[in-house]
């Protein structure tokens, strides 16, 4: 099985993030696999003076666990560098679209093509310019301030507006990439659906708001939506 997890938005001394470090542990006692599907911390700004012991103990985690299963990453809007910096510590990883065989997987938040502020804002961040920025400008803090404050302040919005519309369009540019199942994150909604020419749809639910995780098998190719406790309790059956 495939494990997929979105938008847990994971900081520091949170209740959330006991929880996850509970389900990452449950992890390590199954036979899954992992995907991460981007937002996965708060804010994750992958330069050695941004990082914190949440950051380290996450990567550690996967560096342990990447000999015993698939991890995957899909960059959100959220976490910065961090495919460029730790790529040995994934199976497979991409700042926007990971493709593996006829399966995709984004974080979605560039899906929106008239935001034009965040697209900019979206492309400009991640480059190497702003590398280059973060690392070496004194005043480089107060630009990661207002990098949260922008994003905090853009994903209010996003547990009640699922733009189906949008998405349907740019998924239907991708069944030229022969593309079946197509999963993203981004929009904190759970949604399943089938599209014309049978490609399929999956919106993950936001982590951190329902601990809820997607869990796809590739065999049967069918995916559910439930409780990460709930999960466990069916290890026996799903292993």
């Amino acid at each position: 099985m495939l494990i997929l997890i979105a938008d847990s938005h994971l900081s520091e001394n949170t209740p959330n993030l006991a929880e996850f470090t509970k389900f990452l542990e449950w992890i390590s006692s199954s036979a899954h696999d992992v995907c991460f599907l981007g937002d996965i911390m708060e804010l994750w700004i992958a330069l050695p003076k941004f990082e914190n012991a949440m950051h380290r103990e996450f990567l550690d985690w996967c560096r342990g666990e990447i000999h015993r299963r698939k991890i995957y990453l899909a960059e959100g809007n959220h976490e910065f560098f961090v495919t460029d910096r730790y790529a040995d510590c994934f199976s497979g990883s991409s700042q926007d679209c990971l493709h593996i065989g006829s399966d995709l997987f984004c974080h979605g938040d560039l899906i929106q093509r008239h935001q034009l502020d965040h697209l900019f804002f979206r492309r400009m961040s991640k480059s190497r310019l702003s590398f280059m920025l973060l690392r070496f400008l004194p005043g480089a803090r107060k630009i990661v301030d207002l990098i949260l404050w922008i994003m905090q302040k853009k994903s209010r919005h996003y547990s009640t507006f699922l733009p189906l519309p949008e998405i349907h369009r740019w998924c239907d540019k991708k069944k030229r990439l022969g593309v079946q199942n197509i999963f993203l994150g981004h929009f904190h909604q759970a949604h399943q659906e089938e599209l014309a020419e049978g490609i399929r749809l999956f919106c993950l639910p936001a982590w951190k708001v329902t601990q809820e995780v997607a869990v796809f098998d590739p065999a049967t190719r069918q995916c559910s939506f439930l409780h990460w406790q709930e999960l466990a309790q069916k290890k026996d059956t799903l292993s």
